[in-house]
């Protein structure tokens, strides 16, 4: 059962490093790689979907950026045995669309587990 440090940071009740498990850690996983990828790292660049998902317009040529760099991602997922995207999942749900933010779906595979799970994110201005 795969085990990670909780982002954002947060104390466990010990006084530790709070974790998180299986389904809380592939959701961060995810969300990470879903994130702006702002890092110092000069052979780490460009992997996320970058800055651009924050600022720029809600457009149609905006989400089909997103979707292809989302697809893009979860073939890296995929090459490393973690997760696999499944095909036709990706849903925009603008009745949850609050602020100028903006909601995808999506469902993926668990490759470890080989179940399938449901994955939310809000894009906008503070995503």
């Amino acid at each position: 059962m795969p085990k990670g440090i909780s982002i954002p940071l947060e104390v466990s009740a010990s006084g530790g490093a709070l974790t998180v498990k299986s389904d809380e850690n592939d959701k961060k996983i995810i969300r990470l790689a879903l994130s702006d990828d702002d890092n110092e790292n000069a052979f780490q660049q460009n992997i996320g979907l970058g800055e651009r998902m924050i600022f720029e317009l809600d457009t149609p040529s905006m989400r089909s950026w997103i979707v292809q760099r989302t697809k893009k991602i979860f073939v890296m997922f995929a090459a490393q045995k973690r997760f696999k995207l499944l095909d036709d999942t990706i849903m925009w749900d603008d009745q949850n669309s609050v602020g100028g933010k903006s909601m995808v779906k999506f469902r993926y595979l668990n490759l470890e587990s080989d179940e399938e799970k449901e994955f939310d994110h809000q894009f906008g201005a503070g995503a």
